[in-house]
């Protein structure tokens, strides 16, 4: 090393390199954190206050209805049962027409997919809904009213009735859809 280079690393001015080099460094590790960025919520966010408690029956349609606000295939598919039915009447036809798990969630998914916007609001129980003879096994019939907005800005609107049967292994399980019975307008 040249002797004038090697003395302007000595030691008052390598120190006040050193010291740059620290300031630099700690500028860099502090530019890491984002200001702006919130922090992580400690108290994790439970879901079924959120979405709804399928454990309940109400819980069960707030957690439908979410699914759809939501446009969230995944979350509607929890709400089937594996041995679920879709039954709506083909009155052009005038014929039941039914179709199962599968292919109700594939449908729900390309619905959602072409969708803006859903909105699926449970207006009343109908009289004939009775979930009093059993704790795993519900009959609801519903009332409800849908709008789709889709991606190229056509717009259905729709209301109806859903005959549901809902069921679980036990008290404490979520309500599962086993069928539903559609009656709409669409």
């Amino acid at each position: 090393m040249l002797p004038w280079l090697s003395s302007a690393f000595s030691s008052p001015a390598r120190r006040f390199r050193s010291g740059v080099v620290a300031v630099v460094g700690g500028a860099a590790v502090l530019a890491a954190c984002n200001p702006f960025a919130p922090a992580l919520d400690d108290v994790p966010t439970d879901p079924n206050q959120l979405l709804g408690n399928p454990v309940t029956v109400r819980g069960f349609f707030e957690r439908f209805r979410a699914s759809y606000q939501l446009r969230d295939s995944t979350l509607y598919g929890q709400l089937l049962d594996r041995r679920f039915t879709f039954t709506f009447r083909d009155f052009a036809n005038n014929v039941d027409r039914s179709w199962n798990r599968d292919v109700e969630v594939n449908t729900t998914y390309r619905l959602f997919r072409a969708a803006r916007t859903a909105n699926l609001q449970w207006t009343q129980y109908l009289p004939t809904s009775d979930t009093a003879f059993s704790d795993t096994l519900a009959y609801v019939e519903r009332s409800f009213s849908l709008t789709i907005e889709q991606r190229d800005n056509q717009t259905f609107t729709g209301a109806g009735s859903a005959r549901l049967v809902l069921v679980r292994k036990n008290r404490m399980d979520p309500w599962r859809m086993r069928s539903w019975y559609d009656r709409s307008e669409f």
